[in-house]
This record gives C-alpha cells, sequence and structure tokens, in this order.
C-alpha cells in the first residue's frame, strides 16, 4: 500500500472558533494522499461534530495526570504514531490555535529527504540566538540549569511548534521530547528540551534546519518586539504582501507560525477564515 503524508496537532479547551484557522488551512493545502489528524483533550458536542465534518480524524488525548499539555501533546502524537506510523511516508506536527498554512508543507520534504542522504527531519529557526531572546534564554536556564544552558546559549532557536519529517524520526522525536520534558522544574519545558536535542547526536546529523518552511512569527515579526530583536537577527524579516506571508526573497512559508502576535496577520487570518475575536474557552491552551 502506498504511504500517505500526516499533518497532527493536539488541542484542548478549544472551540470551533479557536481551530478554523488551523483546520481549514489544513484541508487547503492537503493532497488527497494527507491525512489530517487531532489528539483531541476537552471539547464540546459541537467542535466535535464540526471537525468531523471537516474530514479531520479525532482521537483522544492521553490521560496522564499533572502533565501539561504543552508536554502531553507530544505523548498522544506518540501514540497514534507508534501504531500508525509506517502507513505515513512524511509527518508534520504543529501548534494549533496559532498557526495555518499557505501551501503544502510536504513539497520541500519531498526535495530534502531523498535516498542517500542522512537528512530525517525538518526545523524552522526563530532567527536569534537563546542569549539574545530573553523568554527562551530564560527558559533554557530554568529547564536544564546552568551547567547545560552554557553550552547551548549561544545557538540558534528553533521552534517546536513547527517541525516534520520522515515518519519514524517524528515518532521517536515527540518520544524523546516527551520522555526529556517531564519532572523538569518548570512545565512549559518542551522548546527547550527540543532544542537540546537537536544539537545532540543522534539527532544533530539528521535534522535539516530552515528559515523558509516556517515562519516564526514572534521573533521576526512582533511588532512589540521587533525593534528590540532587528540588531540581533540571523536572517530577513518576513514580508506581507496581499495577504501572503513571504520570504524577503519572495518565497512562500509554507507554514506561517504566531501569526496572531502581528495585528495585520491576524486580521487578515481572522477575515478569511470567518473566525472572531471571541474565545470559547478560557483556561490553559496550546
Amino acid at each position: 500500500m502506498e504511504q500517505k503524508n500526516l499533518i497532527i496537532g493536539g488541542f484542548t479547551n478549544y472551540g470551533i472558533n479557536e481551530l478554523k484557522p488551523w483546520v481549514l488551512s489544513a484541508r487547503e493545502v492537503a493532497k488527497e494522499n494527507t491525512d489530517i489528524v487531532l489528539m483531541v483533550g476537552k471539547t464540546d458536542k459541537e467542535t466535535i461534530h464540526w471537525l468531523e465534518g471537516e474530514g479531520i480524524s479525532l482521537y483522544n488525548m492521553a490521560d496522564v495526570p499533572n502533565i501539561p499539555i504543552h508536554v502531553l501533546r507530544f505523548l498522544s502524537i506518540y501514540e497514534f504514531l507508534r501504531h500508525n506510523w509506517a502507513d505515513y511516508k512524511f509527518v508534520v506536527t504543529t501548534d494549533v490555535k496559532d498557526v495555518y498554512f499557505q501551501s503544502d508543507p510536504f513539497e520541500r520534504m519531498e526535495s530534502i529527504f531523498v535516498p542517500g542522504t542522512t537528512s530525517r527531519l525538518i526545523i524552522a529557526s526563530e532567527e536569534l540566538k537563546y542569549k539574545d531572546e530573553s523568554w527562551g534564554d530564560e527558559n533554557l536556564m530554568q529547564t536544564h540549569g546552568p551547567y547545560v544552558y552554557e553550552q547551548f546559549k549561544n545557538n540558534t532557536i528553533y521552534n517546536v511548534g513547527t517541525f516534520g519529517g520522515v515518519s519514524e524520526y517524528v515518532k521517536d522525536m515527540v518520544f524523546n521530547i516527551f520522555t526529556n520534558a517531564i519532572n523538569r522544574p518548570i512545565p512549559i519545558c518542551d522548546q527547550a528540551v527540543f532544542n537540546v536535542l537537536i544539537n545532540t547526536q543522534p539527532f544533530k546529523d539528521i535534522v535539516v534546519p530552515t528559515n523558509d518552511w516556517a515562519c516564526e512569527a514572534g521573533t521576526v515579526a512582533d511588532p512589540s518586539k521587533i525593534d528590540k530583536f532587528r540588531p540581533n537577527l540571523l536572517g530577513y524579516e518576513p514580508v506581507f504582501d496581499g495577504g501572503i506571508v513571504y520570504t524577503h526573497n519572495r518565497y512562500k512559508y509554507p507554514i506561517v507560525h504566531q501569526y496572531d502576535r502581528v495585528p495585520e496577520w491576524k486580521s487578515f487570518v481572522q477575515k478569511k477564515y470567518g473566525q472572531d475575536d471571541s474565545s470559547q474557552f478560557f483556561t490553559y491552551k496550546v
């Protein structure tokens, strides 16, 4: 049987309004050989019915007490892939609330993951080093302590909310994120854990760093922070033109992450996908 591709995410405490951009844009870009899966925590029946009507395959979020959703989603995705990874060639996993798709993310991957190379995972740069991004810098220190921090503070940050690759390798990466993120001194530690993993073997030799596959708007486009970040950016700022987010050389990002931090982008997305400013739920979310 021919392998398919997979777009997968996880959520809890979201309703239809919050899910519209991710779901509707994923459906827009997905080819016939692509499955779209969501691991579902708490939501209402109306949302479930809407997701099913949109052709999204739904599975229950793993039930593990005292594990924050940021970490629990990776266990849930692992559980799905543990049983189904062989059905898929490539997998993309992203955050749900602040991500939408502009084009098929697998087209780029097809050109990267070719026989004869060691490439197995694609990762997206935030275009800053840890030491130059205050939230990430503190998060790295709090997650791993000063010994690890000193070794990794000069590394480029790659966002855990958008990555993908060969199915079996994504399966094992989400497993490693989960197992390394539990029992940490802080609950939100998945990004720091991910960045240590991708900078150490065996993952270091199989990741493909990119700055044009997923736009990480929180560091390269947020108008409230860009003046501070600009002197230390490792790449170029994106261009927003005609409702499309491009790289500086006019390549359309397949994935846009943290778009809600840029008012102009957020307004466009809300209008395009019929999303309003209200939230149906107010508990802690991804």
